[in-house]
């Protein structure tokens, strides 16, 4: 009797819970246009690269179609504004053992038909590396942080859980 009942709160509390993993988009926004991010830094490339990895982020999302800024219902305008290699931690000689790479980005979402900003935000993703000589550990580092970036964007503008 006492295990029935106990399975009936847990039945009725597991039952009343609905998860989602697919969030609302903003607004009526059911398509968007990423154009190319401006870049502020002495970073070559760097965005491209995250223009074309959340071009990509989004694609796999699916939520929001991709398009040209003609045909978009919204714009997601950024721009890079900061790179940063800092020491993170040091050995006992006072030499750095890892790096901590920051990207500092301005990012706004545009309503395409108003021409008015839905939201503006900064993001600051980061990811530590190991030097050893080589630039490897360093552009794993940059992909870790783009990553980061994707999905906080795709959490602010298709919601999250």
């Amino acid at each position: 009797m006492r295990f029935c009942s106990l399975l009936t709160i847990l039945l009725t509390v597991v039952g009343g819970c609905t998860y989602s993993f697919r969030g609302q988009t903003a607004g009526s926004i059911k398509s968007i246009s990423i154009p190319v991010f401006e870049n502020e830094t002495a970073e070559f490339g760097i965005a491209e690269r995250v223009t074309d990895e959340l071009v990509r982020a989004f694609q796999r999302d699916g939520t929001l179609r991709i398009t040209t800024a003609d045909q978009a219902d919204a714009l997601l305008v950024g721009r890079i504004t900061r790179i940063e290699d800092l020491p993170y931690t040091a050995r006992a000689d006072q030499t750095v053992e890892e790096y901590r790479f920051a990207l500092g980005c301005a990012v706004e979402l545009i309503n395409n038909s108003s021409q008015q900003p839905m939201w503006s935000q900064s993001f600051s993703p980061w990811a530590v590396y190991t030097y050893t000589g080589s630039l490897e550990a360093r552009d794993q580092a940059i992909t870790e942080t783009v990553s980061k970036l994707q999905e906080d964007l795709l959490n602010r503008i298709v919601g999250s859980w």
